[in-house]
C-alpha cells in the first residue's frame, strides 16, 4: 500500500523555523493601467516584453504616467515572492517565520515601504541598506490583456560578502538555501560561499535561473550554479538557453529535464542505486512551459512527472509571477517531506491560484483548498 502524503500544515507541524532562506533583488513593484499604447511607443516598450532603465530614465517614465491611471504598489523581486507566499503557505499568523529573505535596498521612501509590506507578511527581510543608492524598481504597465516590465534593480545590485557578513544570518536550521539567476551577475561571490556553507551542513541548494539574458554575459556563472544545485527551476525559453550553453542537443524542449539529469549524475558519479531521499540522487530539474502544455519534474535516474496546468475557475489576470509562484508551492512540498509529483502538482496548484490576482496581494486567509 503507497502511504499518502499528509496535508501540507499537518505535515510541517516538526518544521523548525525558520527553514528556507532566500537571496535575490528585492524590488518595489508598481502596477499602472494605462488606455492606450503611448507610453509604450515613446518608451520603445514591447507589449508583453522586459526592459531595464536607468533611473533616471525611470523617473521620467514616472512623471509621465497619467495621474487618473489607477496604481498599485507590491512587494516584487523573484525571490522575495516565493519567500512570501511560501511563508503565507505554513502560517498566515506569523507565529512562525518560516523564511528569511536578504538582499539590499536603498535608504529612501521606497525602501520603508518596501520594508514594511515584506514584514507585514511574515518574513523575516534581512535588508542591506545602501544609503547612496535607491532601492530598485519594476513598472508594470497593463493594457488588458497585456503588460510591459520595465525595471531598474538600484541598490539590489549591490551585495558583497562583507554585506552577507554584516547580516549576521545563522544556518543551523537551514533546510534550503534558494537563489535567483538575478543574483549572478552582482552577486556570485556570495552565491559561491552560499554554496560552502550549504555543503558544509548538509542544506539543499535550490536555483532558479529567472532569464535567459543572463547567459550572454554569465553563461559560466550560471552552468557552474547548475552543478552546485540540488533542484533547479526554469521555464522552456531558460532551459532551452541552458542546454545551448551546454552544447546538448535534443529534438524536442521537453526532453530537456532529461538530459541535464542524466548529465548530472553523470558528472557527479551518482551510483545507480536509487536513493530514499529523491533530492539528494542526482539533480532535481523542473521545468515550465506556459498554459497550454504540462509542467515537468525529473529526478533520481531519469525519473518523472508530468502535471498539466490547472485551469482556475477564476479568470487568469496576472502571469507575471505565476513561475515564482510554482516554485514556492514545489519548496513548501520540499519542506513537507512530499513526493516529487506531489510537489509538482501542488507547485502548479498556487500557480494557477496566484494567475487570478495582481502581484501577489495574498489575502488574510489561505483558501481551505490550497492547504488540502
Amino acid at each position: 500500500m503507497v502511504e499518502k502524503d499528509k496535508p501540507l500544515r499537518e505535515s510541517i507541524k516538526n518544521l523548525n523555523a525558520p527553514a528556507i532562506i532566500a537571496f535575490g533583488n528585492p524590488l518595489l513593484d508598481m502596477f499602472v493601467k494605462i488606455k492606450d499604447n503611448d507610453l509604450l511607443k515613446k518608451y520603445n516598450l514591447n507589449v508583453d516584453g522586459e526592459a531595464e532603465f536607468s533611473e533616471d530614465k525611470m523617473q521620467e517614465l514616472l512623471a509621465d504616467i497619467p495621474q487618473e491611471s489607477k496604481q498599485v504598489v507590491y512587494p516584487g523581486g523573484s525571490a522575495q515572492n516565493t519567500m512570501r507566499i511560501i511563508q503565507w503557505l505554513y502560517d498566515e499568523t506569523f507565529q512562525n517565520q518560516y523564511c528569511i529573505f536578504s538582499g539590499a535596498i536603498g535608504n529612501d521612501c521606497k525602501g520603508i515601504m518596501l520594508q514594511s509590506l515584506v514584514r507585514s507578511t511574515g518574513v523575516d527581510a534581512r535588508y542591506v541598506i545602501h544609503s547612496n543608492l535607491n532601492t530598485g524598481q519594476c513598472i508594470i504597465l497593463i493594457s488588458e490583456p497585456y503588460r510591459s516590465l520595465v525595471a531598474n534593480v538600484g541598490a539590489a545590485a549591490k551585495y558583497t560578502l562583507n554585506d552577507l557578513k554584516a547580516c549576521n544570518l545563522s544556518f543551523d536550521r537551514i533546510k534550503i538555501i534558494y537563489i535567483e539567476g538575478f543574483f549572478i551577475p552582482h552577486s556570485f561571490p556570495v552565491i559561491k560561499e552560499l554554496v560552502k556553507q550549504a555543503e558544509e551542513r548538509d542544506i539543499i541548494i535550490a536555483f532558479n535561473i529567472s532569464g535567459t539574458y543572463i547567459f550572454n554575459d554569465f553563461r559560466t556563472a550560471v552552468c557552474e550554479m547548475i552543478g552546485h544545485s540540488n533542484i533547479v527551476f526554469g521555464n522552456s525559453r531558460e532551459m532551452e538557453a541552458l542546454a545551448q550553453s551546454l552544447n546538448l542537443t535534443y529534438d524536442d524542449v521537453s526532453d530537456i529535464p532529461f538530459l541535464l539529469n542524466s548529465l548530472k549524475r553523470i558528472t557527479i558519479n551518482v551510483c545507480n542505486t536509487v536513493k530514499k531521499d529523491w533530492l539528494r540522487h542526482g539533480g532535481v530539474f523542473v521545468m515550465t512551459q506556459g498554459a497550454s502544455a504540462p509542467a515537468i519534474a525529473v529526478w533520481g535516474k531519469s525519473q518523472s512527472a508530468q502535471v498539466l496546468p490547472i485551469k482556475s475557475k477564476i479568470p487568469i489576470i496576472d502571469t507575471i509571477d505565476t513561475d515564482d509562484a510554482l516554485a514556492a508551492g514545489f519548496l513548501a512540498g520540499v519542506l513537507a517531506r512530499w513526493k516529487p509529483k506531489r510537489c509538482l502538482e501542488y507547485g502548479c496548484k498556487i500557480a494557477s491560484y496566484i494567475g487570478t490576482i495582481y502581484g501577489i496581494k495574498l489575502p488574510d486567509n489561505v483558501p481551505s483548498d490550497l492547504l488540502e
